[in-house]
């Protein structure tokens, strides 16, 4: 690959494949099953609708990664992990950056487009209210791993209008926190990596905000979300295969990750923040499941 085209894949991250994408990805997943399940969608389409989802939470890590390295430029420059990052070490320039980040916009507001009016809405309002004021966050607050999961758990009530043309504010909200919750929990994990160095550039996160505290506070995001999704799944009127594989082995998994990992140690924050995905990935398959022996049962 020319040394340009692989400067703006690792812009993207999407040499990491699927290594942040996917964590982009699941509240997309998310919403998207359980208003699935909700309608009884055939399994045809679910898949068909994963998929999609699957490609648009990539388009939108891809942009959100653009627009960070943008406003973090001179920030990058002063932190040994992001240092050698394409625009902080001048591969790529900031034009062609800008370039970059309207072909992916654009892409993510056609496909915006094909999911009918009021998630089109949901999405041009959203995306950039949320995703794109996420950088500046560690700017101004110690919090910007709970502002990105509120950014990225705008995914639920767009996914869930799409799939069934209306607002149920009692599963949206509560697939919307338990997403919100895992987001910032993982992404504070994967903030670890860097708290000395960003004590030294003056970049404000929850790792150096919660210091030797941060298992407990964790620990009670965990609880949220796993209160938020029992609750969804009652609501839901989902079953067994949900409850054990959604609900209570993320939880238990989340909870080892806390209370393992060693905070002051790079490698291993990046190794739980990586392992996050299985818990995620089980909350998806619990709810395949259940759509599955759901459909099985109605067409008894």
């Amino acid at each position: 690959m020319p040394s340009k085209a692989r400067a703006l894949a690792e812009l993207t991250r999407i040499h990491w494949f699927p290594v942040g994408c996917d964590f982009m990805f699941w509240p997309f997943a998310w919403g998207s099953l359980a208003a699935s399940y909700h309608v009884a969608l055939p399994m045809n389409e679910v898949v068909i609708n994963t998929l999609f989802y699957a490609l648009l939470g990539t388009l939108v890590h891809s942009a959100g990664c653009v627009i960070n390295d943008m406003l973090d430029r001179d920030f990058d420059r002063k932190v040994e992990r992001s240092k050698g990052r394409p625009i902080a070490s001048g591969a790529v320039t900031m034009t062609e950056a800008s370039i970059l980040l309207f072909v992916l916009v654009a892409a993510i507001f056609y496909m915006f487009s094909t999911a009918g009016t009021t998630a089109l809405t949901l999405g041009l309002v959203g995306l950039p209210a949320c995703g794109g004021t996420y950088p500046l966050m560690k700017r101004w607050m110690y919090w910007p791993s709970l502002y990105l999961g509120f950014a990225a758990s705008w995914a639920v009530p767009f996914t869930w209008v799409a799939i069934t043309g209306e607002f149920d504010w009692g599963m949206i909200l509560n697939v919307a926190v338990a997403s919100c919750c895992w987001t910032c929990l993982y992404d504070t994990i994967y903030a670890c990596q860097d708290k000395k160095d960003d004590e030294k550039a003056g970049v404000k996160s929850m790792a150096v905000r919660l210091g030797d505290g941060i298992r407990l506070a964790l620990s009670v995001f965990d609880v949220i979300f796993f209160a938020c999704l029992l609750w969804a799944g009652y609501l839901n009127d989902q079953h067994l295969p949900f409850y054990v594989m959604s609900v209570i082995a993320p939880f238990l998994l989340c909870l080892w990750h806390i209370w393992s990992f060693d905070h002051n140690d790079p490698k291993d924050s990046w190794e739980k923040f990586t392992a996050g995905r299985h818990g995620a990935a089980l909350v998806c398959a619990g709810l395949f499941v259940d759509h599955y022996f759901n459909l099985a049962s109605l067409a008894i």
